[in-house]
């Protein structure tokens, strides 16, 4: 945007400013994301509050960054780059603002959840805050530095928020079903853990309008960076196998690294095991794709309304397709755990199996 020179210096300044002030206002943003944190963390209502009156800055920047950027299009009449730039910086401090107001709803809760004591550690919060406050500020300085690349990197960490939350809300549901008097705590926990997820969703909104800045390409809805022309991609995919811990597990981790964050990746199993095949976790991270934190899951613990296709990985029927889901699609294959011989003879067999989901995963967008 905003990096090129022009004949009337007054002209760049006017375009400075807009930048200028989209980024302090930013930074409150990411300032309420973090002290709201902190003071849950810490149980400092006092803080909670200072973050609070933040949002009335965050409110004066963005109608003081929506009249300088009408004045600059009144009287520049900006074409082209700098028109882009100019519009999309409007449509911007509208997500941001909104980031503040769930800002403030996060002290909110968390003001209420100091009044009580706490119900467990709040580890997960601390992740998806995290999480959130780092989408926020990459968004923005992909804005200044015109990088659709870090663009694209922001719209793909969306799903690891989604997981979280997915996760906290299963966790609280259990809290609530085991002590009605873990009804209050676990409800306002699970708010926080919303406004965290709706932070992302905005902070997605963020790095797509960048996107549109840099490549003049609109890639709202698409979920990728192309146009409407390239294949339907699934809205939701659920991989299955038996036990949940080896073939839908790495099929979940390579379909989130390569499919668009607006596709929805799950796996379950029938009799989920314990934990994820340890040979899995390592033949992933050779490629760069870490499954460490990812858990087998039961049927149950699926959000069935979001999926539009069911993979099913076992080498034998035993996995029933859910009557209402649009694509069935099998893709047997043997459990790698099965074989026999030295270490790297069962590392071997994990490879094979990673690089078939990989050929097969690159096949949905023809679906």
């Amino acid at each position: 945007m905003m990096t090129f020179k022009h004949t009337a210096q007054e002209y760049d300044g006017e375009l400075r400013k807009i930048r200028e002030q989209l980024l302090l206002m930013g930074a409150k943003v990411e300032e309420m994301i973090a002290g709201g944190l902190q003071a849950l963390l810490k149980r400092d209502s006092e803080l909670a509050h200072r973050m609070m009156e933040l949002d009335s800055e965050v409110n004066k920047l963005e109608i003081d960054i929506d009249e300088l950027c009408l004045r600059v299009l009144a009287k520049r009449q900006p074409v082209a780059s700098d028109l882009r730039a100019i519009t999309t910086v409007m449509k911007m401090v509208t997500d941001i603002e909104r980031i503040g107001d769930l800002g403030v709803n996060i002290c909110e809760r968390v003001i209420e959840l100091n009044m009580v004591p706490s119900l467990k550690p709040y580890v997960d919060l601390q992740h998806m805050a995290e999480i959130a406050q780092g989408m926020t500020r990459s968004a923005l300085d992909a804005f200044v530095s015109r990088d659709a690349e870090q663009a694209r990197q922001v719209i793909e960490q969306d799903q690891s928020l989604d997981f979280y939350y997915g996760q906290i809300f299963r966790e609280m549901l259990t809290y609530m079903m085991e002590d009605v008097r873990n009804i209050y705590r676990a409800t306002k926990i699970q708010s926080v853990s919303k406004y965290l997820e709706r932070i992302g969703d905005h902070a997605t909104n963020l790095a797509e309008m960048v996107v549109f800045m840099v490549k003049a390409t609109d890639i709202r809805h698409l979920g990728r960076l192309g146009n409407a022309n390239e294949p339907r991609l699934p809205r939701g995919i659920l991989f299955v196998c038996v036990e949940n811990a080896i073939q839908s597990q790495m099929a979940e981790g390579l379909a989130r690294k390569l499919l668009p964050s607006s596709v929805r990746i799950w796996s379950a199993g029938l009799t989920p095991g314990k934990q994820v095949h340890p040979l899995a976790i390592r033949v992933m991270k050779e490629i760069g794709v870490d499954i460490s934190a990812q858990r087998p899951k039961g049927f149950a613990d699926i959000a069935m309304g979001d999926i539009d296709t069911f993979i099913r990985l076992c080498s034998k029927d035993e996995c029933s397709v859910p009557a209402n889901i649009l694509h069935r699609l099998a893709w047997p294959l043997m459990n790698p755990a099965s074989m026999g011989g030295s270490e790297e003879e069962k590392l071997s067999a994990f490879r094979n199996i990673r690089d078939e989901l990989r050929k097969q995963i690159e096949t949905l967008t023809s679906l």
